[in-house]
């Protein structure tokens, strides 16, 4: 094996032993030159490990077993620390991604980009993931401007710097193009082919629109932002206030009763205090986020075991 491989592919997995035999078929029918796989076991408990040493290849297919489930932005930071070529790949390890597809992704690299995320526009999955999946990227779309139709989708392909620049953490793994725009790197988008799920089911459910909805504030705090999160929490707060001066306003307008006035007079002052607890926050993040306040923390180790 050469000192440096043309492609890296990152494949994070979790309970997927009856599908990682067959994803490893498919991949090595279509990789061509030099090339690493690394798969990053992020806690399985049914017996993918096992499955993956049996397929373990030094130097060439790679694995990770972290002792317990970090996430999927943990265990992709882990595998983009350990790629070492100039083109890496991530896909699911469900076989919903075509590998076939590896090179429509870099031809639309070659074009001039550095990430190129797929969009998978026909989807076999169950109905409250399509529905949750598409008003996910639709409130991405509005808060950061960024016309890509699927975001989230796992099937991704970057360069090399690219990858091993992020250092993600909690749920982090579903705006990486957001950060990439952020950091000055042009990203694309193409149409993938999504296959259904043979074995197992889906780890991800409606919950996480409610979980994305939260970590969207923490990624426009990170980008849109950064070294001024008083902005960012200044809006929510101006927000909050002009909602309760607008309800008031409207409350003495229209000559409500009491029961109604009482309503509207506490709905209103709960905004107000809102407000205020928001621009103090904001604040607070200020001064936490300024040159010397900022603390060194390093992730406790949840590796395991590792075969190079």
């Amino acid at each position: 094996m050469p000192s440096t491989p043309d492609i890296s592919v990152v494949i994070p997995v979790r309970d997927e032993k009856d599908s990682v035999a067959e994803l490893t078929r498919r991949l090595l029918e279509n990789l061509t030159g030099t090339y690493e796989i690394i798969f990053i076991d992020d806690g399985s408990t049914d017996g993918t490990w096992e499955q993956l040493c049996q397929l373990h290849e030094s130097g060439r297919i790679k694995l990770v077993k972290f002792r317990a489930s970090c996430g999927k932005s943990v265990a992709l930071s882990e595998g983009f620390a350990r790629t070492r070529a100039p083109i890496v790949f991530t896909l699911d390890g469900d076989l919903q991604d075509d590998p076939a597809e590896f090179p429509a992704f870099l031809e639309k690299l070659e074009s001039g980009y550095d990430l190129v995320t797929g969009w998978k526009k026909t989807r076999h999955d169950p109905v409250h993931k399509v529905v949750a999946s598409r008003m996910f990227n639709f409130l991405l779309r509005q808060f950061t401007g960024i016309q890509l139709q699927d975001m989230n989708c796992g099937f991704k392909c970057y360069r090399g710097e690219l990858a091993r620049s992020l250092k993600l953490q909690g749920d982090q793994h579903r705006f990486i193009p957001v950060y990439a725009v952020h950091l000055g790197y042009r990203v694309g988008e193409i149409e993938v082919k999504h296959h259904p799920r043979l074995h197992g089911q889906s780890k991800y459910g409606f919950s996480r629109l409610i979980k994305g909805f939260f970590d969207l504030g923490t990624v426009l705090l990170h980008t849109r932002f950064k070294g001024r999160p008083a902005h960012g929490f200044g809006f929510a707060a101006c927000a909050s206030f002009l909602a309760a001066v607008l309800l008031l306003i409207g409350m003495v307008s229209s000559g409500p009763t009491l029961e109604t006035a009482i309503l509207s007079f506490w709905i209103s002052l709960v905004l107000g205090i809102g407000a205020v607890i928001l621009a103090a926050a904001g604040w607070i993040a200020e001064v936490q986020s300024a040159p010397g306040t900022a603390k060194d923390s390093t992730p406790f180790p949840n590796i395991e075991d590792v075969r190079d």
